[in-house]
């Protein structure tokens, strides 16, 4: 260890001074409050964006295909195409419309997204196998699932009686057409959306109810795990042609995601603020050490220690409490987020849930986001010490010792 770090390790380990001791303890109280706070938000924006993101995808297809005229007619030709394309693991129909649902209970009904999916899905989509449970029937009459916030409004459970209405085209125009079915499950995945508003049921029953037999509106695209998002989407719209459009979730979610990042970006901001305040403690700390310490500070003078030397003692000094602030406060950021996904200790009921799309938030954190706390942090420490070292390293043998 070089001298101007030992000198320092031995002033931040044993200051001579109470009030230097205080003013030290609250330079690292005040930058373990500054990152705590910083990992906490950091932890939470990330978490949120991630959980969202992983629900979105997995209660979805990563590429949507639906045709300019209605209904596709020519589906098995079109899945075919497809299917065939490069990068796409699995492309499955979807019937996809809204219904009004009412019940014995709920006579007035609630307005649903309702979607036809094939069961045969849910082998290789946990949410979807969460949600169709063991098939949409029971006891073998045919049925919907339903999620939890949805058959709470309509006083509803497994087994319950439904009306499903939708809106048909026939040759006198657009009416309504209505068929009974009974709730296969109740589900609940976490994302609010699904639970208060979709209503799922079988492709084929779908298809029987808007009278679309051996057709669809939506064909969903899973891609293999490596399979780029863009350029498949782009195969997908030349392989299928001008009649039909095609769109992926991140350009469905995009404003919000990016949304999600400006906030995210704008918090570290502000919290920053937090560690930037919490270095005049560092400053004062420098200050009032260099002014106990002038008659040491002489007397290495006089021995032939250079300012560049004296400077660096007390840089070294700003940067021990900078680091140890940091690391200690990085050290319980981390904690506080494990408790606070394993217990879920921030979750929202229905009418929160509604806004924020989600009724529990994980906080992850990724050693990205704390490599950049910690760079931020110790940096800010950093320049807090130039000032105080360099008034230091100004400092007069003569003048020194003389104060003594």
């Amino acid at each position: 260890m070089s001298l101007p770090r030992t000198i320092a390790w031995r002033y931040f380990r044993r200051p001579t001074d109470r009030l230097i001791s205080a003013a030290g303890l609250a330079s690292i109280i005040g930058l373990v409050i500054g990152v705590l706070s910083l990992v906490v938000s950091m932890a939470l924006m990330t978490g949120y964006r991630l959980d969202l993101e992983r629900k979105l995808r997995a209660g979805n297809s990563e590429i949507f295909l639906y045709s300019f005229r209605g209904p596709i007619e020519n589906l098995d030709e079109t899945l075919g195409a497809v299917r065939r394309t490069q990068g796409v693991a699995a492309a499955s129909p979807v019937i996809f419309h809204q219904a009004l649902v009412a019940s014995e209970r709920s006579p007035g009904g609630e307005q649903v997204m309702l979607k036809g999916v094939d069961t045969s899905r849910a082998a290789h989509s946990p949410m979807l196998a969460r949600i169709a449970d063991d098939g949409f029937s029971h006891d073998g009459v045919k049925g919907v699932a339903l999620g939890r916030y949805l058959a709470e409004r309509l006083l509803v459970g497994p087994g319950d009686a439904l009306t499903v209405t939708v809106a048909t085209r026939s040759g006198e125009g657009i009416m309504p057409r209505a068929r009974p079915f009974v709730v296969a499950n109740v589900y609940e995945t976490g994302f609010h959306e699904f639970d208060a508003s979709w209503c799922f049921l079988d492709i084929n029953d779908a298809r029987t109810l808007f009278d679309m037999q051996g057709s669809a509106n939506l064909v969903e695209i899973d891609l293999n795990a490596n399979a780029d998002l863009d350029a498949t989407a782009a195969q997908v719209a030349a392989t299928t042609g001008d009649q039909f459009a095609v769109t992926t979730w991140k350009q469905m979610n995009g404003q919000l995601f990016s949304l999600l990042e400006m906030q995210q970006f704008i918090l570290f901001i502000v919290l920053g603020l937090i560690v930037f305040v919490s270095t005049f403690n560092i400053v004062s700390m420098l200050v009032m050490t260099a002014h106990e310490k002038r008659q040491e500070i002489g007397i290495l003078s006089s021995m032939g220690a250079t300012p560049s030397l004296i400077r660096r003692i007390f840089v070294w000094y700003g940067l021990l409490v900078g680091v140890g602030g940091t690391a200690i406060g990085i050290a319980i950021g981390v904690v506080a987020c494990w408790i606070l996904t394993k217990y879920e200790l921030i979750s929202f009921g229905p009418e929160i849930a509604q806004v924020y799309f989600v009724s529990s938030i994980p906080f992850v954190t990724r050693p990205a986001d704390l490599a950049l706390i910690a760079a931020f942090t110790v940096a800010v420490s950093l320049l807090a010490s130039l000032i105080p070292s360099a008034r230091a390293a100004r400092l007069s043998p003569i003048e020194a010792l003389r104060h003594e």
